[in-house]
């Protein structure tokens, strides 16, 4: 995993499809609730990065496969916030020190998941494959690849993003296609 790379990669596919691309930013930071508009700009980035044209209309592409895409991000929500159900039944029962213990455990559990299915929907979206399926060919990809590296990559795509914050958020539409398509670069530099 090259994280110098995908940020390059990101930013040439930005400068060459600016326009496209600060659309596409605005439509999916706009209808992200719907999950499959995020996962049309990732492709976005994942398309250029194979040399395939890109353009606008990929933004709604995913939503062919909506149900998929959407129920994959719901059920990657539940298994990480269920890892923090045993500290709250502990809080609960006043077992506060135990409760505090699994609570930091479920937060490292939380870091280690998020970052594992960090390209889950960019599977179930570009491979076809099932919710199960993407999630554990985003793990083995993660962890075949130094787990540690896309920990730092979303870190720093992370920053990237939301550097544009400083300006009121308004220049948040112009950072977070690069920090997105880092991690998009990423995964069509590994998914091959």
């Amino acid at each position: 995993m090259d994280i110098g790379k995908a940020f390059v990669d990101s930013w040439n596919n930005y400068v060459k499809n600016f326009v496209i691309v600060l659309l596409a930013a605005i439509v999916s930071s706009l209808l992200g609730f719907l999950i499959a508009p995020m996962v049309g700009f990732q492709m976005m980035f994942v398309k250029a990065k194979r040399g395939e044209a890109v353009s606008f209309n990929d933004v709604f592409a995913p939503f062919s496969k909506f149900v998929n895409i959407f129920f994959g991000a719901i059920w990657i929500a539940i298994l990480l916030v269920l890892a923090f159900v045993p500290g709250m039944i502990c809080f609960y029962l006043n077992w506060n020190a135990v409760g505090g213990i699994l609570m930091f455990a479920a937060v490292l559990v939380d870091i280690y998941l998020a970052v594992c299915w960090i390209f889950a929907l960019l599977f179930i979206y570009d491979k076809g494959l099932s919710i199960n399926a993407g999630l554990a060919a985003s793990r083995a990809l993660v962890t075949k690849n130094n787990w540690w590296m896309h920990l730092l990559l979303l870190i720093l795509a992370g920053i990237v993003s939301g550097l544009g914050n400083i300006l009121w958020g308004i220049g948040a539409v112009l950072t977070m296609p690069i920090g997105v398509g880092a991690i998009a670069s990423a995964y069509a530099d590994e998914a091959k």
